[in-house]
Order: structure tokens, then C-alpha cells, then sequence
């Protein structure tokens, strides 16, 4: 996946973003608007250009967002509204901004990097769970309640494709491997299906890999996939999996009801928030070989 990085940043740094203006008349003048503390902002991501990305919903019902760019380059202020929560994604030579919307319709908005600016806006229907990016395609995944359908869709050569998956579930997360994609599919009620489902370049579907429990996110590790557990009817996470991709054979592995906060090829990284317990749990000898509390 390619989320953006949260940094770590109090208010007062944003509001120091705010008084930044190209015109020397009202320099240090932010609008009072931009200055309102009603309702709040959301956290601060920094691209590799060290562009500042965030938003501040508009009303308390958090339906519209404005979206503020810092142009690290020209040190000026960018805005823009939009309708729904926005997931922010960085990629190469762009970030994605993917808005909720209503849950009937949400919107994918593609900025430039350099001297950032907005390229183009898609629309998509349904609700919107994942957004990857890959050998020049965009893909995102979503549900349409009212068809009861998961969809893919396919952004490529200034074009959108919709990929049907399937009913009665979730496209819960994509991971792009080569030239294939995986989607993982969690059933939207208790149940099946439970699977992963896998596209060639054309967006076909080329096989599928049944699975124990029901799938958040996907990871690759060295030849496998790892299987992060959410059990959409329960909330809970209390299982990891392994999906050989040259054999198939899968490994299932009890972990603490807990959050990823980082994957590597080494080690998976989990919080335990209740406990403020941090999890290290090693690939290699599939076991949790470190815990520690934070504060």
C-alpha cells in the first residue's frame, strides 16, 4: 500500500502553514476561516518534495473536507474543497487523493508533486476501501451497496475500467506483485467469501485463493502473502496468514487483537492499544519474539 507517512505535528504547526501567502499584502493575514478551531484538521503527511499534505473538515457531520497543499518549493498555500473524508496516497511522480463522498459516490483526485497541482478528478461509485498504483495504472477498489457488488476499477491512458469481483463482499485491500493483482475480499456478513483474488495485466481473473479468515490488508513477504485478519462482524484481529504464491499452501498464526503499524521483510510491527503493548513478530520463526510497552 502506499499511504502516506503521518507526521507527527501539534496544531501549531499547521496553523504556521496557514500564515504562509505568495501576496505581500496579507502575508501573516491568514482568512478567518482558515483560522477556524471548530472542527478539526486531520493529521499532516510530508511527500519526498517535502510537500505538506492535510485537510480540516468543514462541518461537524465531517461530509466536507478542504484540502491543504503546502508547496514546499514556492512556499505557497494550496486549497481545495471536497466532499467526504480524504485518504491521502503518494506515489512516484504523484499523490491520490482518494474522498469518501457520501458512501453512494466517492472522487479520486491525482496531484502533481512537483509544484503541486490538481490533474485530474475521477469518479467512482460505492464506497472506497483501497487505492495502489502500478506499472502506470491506478486502481481502486470499492463497494456498491445497492448492487451488493465489489468493484474494481481501472484508471489507465486517461480511461476508467470497472472490473466486477463479486457479491456479499468487501475488495478490502490490493497488493500489486509483477504484473499481477491481488485483492483480498472479506465477506461483507459472517461467512464466505474469504479469498484472494488475483488479475492479470488485462484485468482478468486468473486464479483465487480461498482463505481461513477474513482478510484486511496483504503484504509480500519474500515468495508469500501476508494475511492481515479483521473480522468485519466482530472488529477483531487475532490472525495472520501465509499464502505460498508457488505452492499455495497457506499457514495460519494466532497474534494478539492488535494494529499494524509496520511491515517489513524481516518482521511485522503491532500495537495493541488497549495494553499499549508494541509486538515484533518475526517472519522467519513465526512467533512474537518481542513485546514492550509505550507510553
Amino acid at each position: 500500500m502506499a499511504k502516506m507517512y503521518t507526521l507527527s505535528a501539534q496544531e501549531s504547526d499547521i496553523q504556521e502553514l496557514l500564515y504562509v501567502s505568495n501576496d505581500p499584502g496579507s502575508a501573516g493575514k491568514p482568512s478567518a476561516s482558515e483560522l477556524d478551531d471548530s472542527t478539526p484538521y486531520t493529521d499532516v503527511f510530508m511527500d519526498n518534495k517535502k510537500n505538506y499534505w492535510f485537510a480540516k473538515a468543514e462541518d461537524t457531520k465531517n461530509k466536507r473536507h478542504t484540502i491543504y497543499i503546502f508547496d514546499h518549493k514556492n512556499g505557497r498555500l494550496i486549497s481545495h474543497k471536497v466532499n467526504g473524508r480524504p485518504n491521502f496516497y503518494e506515489f512516484d511522480d504523484s499523490v491520490v487523493i482518494a474522498c469518501e463522498g457520501d458512501g453512494s459516490k466517492g472522487s479520486l483526485l491525482i496531484f502533481s508533486k512537483e509544484q503541486p497541482k490538481l490533474i485530474k478528478e475521477w469518479k467512482v461509485n460505492g464506497y472506497l476501501w483501497e487505492v495502489e498504483k502500478n506499472q502506470g495504472a491506478i486502481y481502486v477498489s470499492c463497494y456498491i451497496v445497492e448492487e451488493d457488488q465489489a468493484v474494481l476499477y481501472v484508471i489507465k491512458d486517461n480511461k476508467k475500467k470497472r472490473v466486477n469481483l463479486g457479491k456479499n463482499m468487501a475488495p478490502t485491500d490490493i497488493l500489486c506483485i509483477k504484473d499481477e493483482v491481488y485483492i483480498s475480499a472479506a465477506p461483507i456478513l459472517n461467512g464466505d467469501p474469504k479469498k484472494i483474488i488475483v488479475l492479470n495485466s488485462k484485468e482478468k481473473v486468473v486464479r483465487e485463493y480461498p482463505l481461513s479468515i477474513s482478510p484486511r490488508t496483504l503484504y509480500h513477504v519474500e515468495d508469500e502473502i501476508m494475511v492481515y485478519e479483521l473480522d468485519l462482524a466482530t472488529g477483531k484481529t487475532e490472525k495472520i496468514v501465509y499464502v505460498n504464491l508457488n505452492t499455495g499452501e497457506q499457514f495460519t498464526h494466532a497474534i494478539p487483537n492488535s494494529q499494524v503499524v509496520e511491515c517489513t521483510s524481516r518482521s511485522l510491527s503491532l500495537l495493541q492499544q488497549d495494553s499499549k503493548t508494541l509486538f515484533t513478530w518475526d517472519h522467519t520463526n513465526r512467533k512474537i519474539v518481542e513485546s514492550r510497552k509505550i507510553s
